[in-house]
């Protein structure tokens, strides 16, 4: 059953780059404003369900563990088995929180642009490359050589990329979006190590309550400068609302909630759904159908992304 519900979380973070494209061809959004408004409409929602949970998220609750009084959120000090390089573990955690709610900003500002400029399909593989960052990023800091399995991955990934993008080449916007999304996966890649360690330390309600809403005020200046905050048509709040409930409500809760109880090898199966299906989603309500040769491409990259996340 956790392995299902894992599958649904990440068909649901599939329609992110879909909803993001819609938002901005129907309501003219920009992808800014789209990274916003998902996070500024989610926020309260979280807030309520981290109230409604009686876990206050205040800054007593994002300080060290040994400032919490009595009926604060309980810290959790459990390691995470395959987890990145700790390298934040001596971050007091309100600096932790910042600095993974700001990664997590990057990341959507540059997935969102990546998913108008070039194909949804496109920059949702490329964004999900971040398990491959984070195992290079251990091989540099701790100078163990990484695994066969993982260079195989790395090898498969770098080379269905390339085929991916190959068609781009004489598109310069198609082509800078491909850079986007490949950007993407360094900041996906350090909201990630951030999580991590924040989850050794706060409960998973209080969290994404603070980093959505955190994420929402580092945004927030993007939008505003961007100049197309508010939706054309009423349309557009259907695609923002969807973002915030779907995607980053549905699909991030429904994969913690599953994540914990899973396998981390059987994890890296199910969470290749989320690309795949960005792909699918994007062929049948955007018309981006893939090549022959991007299909190819597309494969070597999911297999690329599951042999380096089975490597690490």
């Amino acid at each position: 059953m956790d392995f299902l519900v894992l599958l649904l979380g990440g068909a649901v973070l599939g329609l992110a780059g879909v909803f993001v494209h819609l938002a901005d061809t129907s309501a003219n959004i920009g992808p800014f404003a789209s990274a916003f408004w998902r996070m500024a409409i989610a926020a309260p929602l979280l807030l309520a369900w981290v109230a409604w949970q009686r876990q206050p998220v205040t800054i007593v609750a994002l300080s060290e563990a040994a400032a919490e009084p009595p009926g604060t959120v309980q810290l959790q000090h459990r390691p995470a088995r395959n987890a990145p390089p700790a390298l934040l573990q001596h971050w007091p955690t309100r600096w932790l929180t910042v600095f993974t709610a700001t990664m997590f900003a990057l990341d959507l500002l540059l997935f969102h642009v990546a998913a108008i400029w070039t194909t949804v399909g496109n920059a949702t593989l490329e964004s999900n490359f971040a398990p491959v960052v984070i195992a290079l990023a251990f091989w540099a800091i701790t100078r163990v050589a990484p695994s066969s399995v993982y260079v195989t991955g790395l090898v498969a990934a770098l080379a269905g990329a390339s085929l991916m993008i190959g068609p781009n080449f004489h598109d310069p916007r198609a082509l800078l979006g491909d850079a986007c999304g490949l950007t993407s996966a360094l900041f996906y890649a350090a909201y990630q190590v951030g999580v991590q360690q924040a989850r050794q330390r706060l409960a998973t309600a209080p969290l994404m309550a603070a980093v959505t809403l955190l994420a929402a005020l580092v945004l927030w200046p993007f939008a505003w400068f961007e100049g197309r905050l508010w939706p054309t048509a009423a349309i557009g709040w259907v695609w923002l609302v969807g973002l915030a409930l779907l995607v980053q409500i549905g699909g991030q809760v429904v994969i913690a909630y599953a994540v914990r109880r899973l396998n981390p090898a059987l994890s890296s199966v199910g969470l290749l759904v989320q690309p795949a299906m960005a792909v699918v989603y994007a062929w049948v309500l955007l018309g981006q159908a893939l090549a022959g040769w991007q299909i190819a491409g597309a494969a070597l990259v999911l297999v690329g992304i599951y042999l380096a996340r089975r490597g690490m």
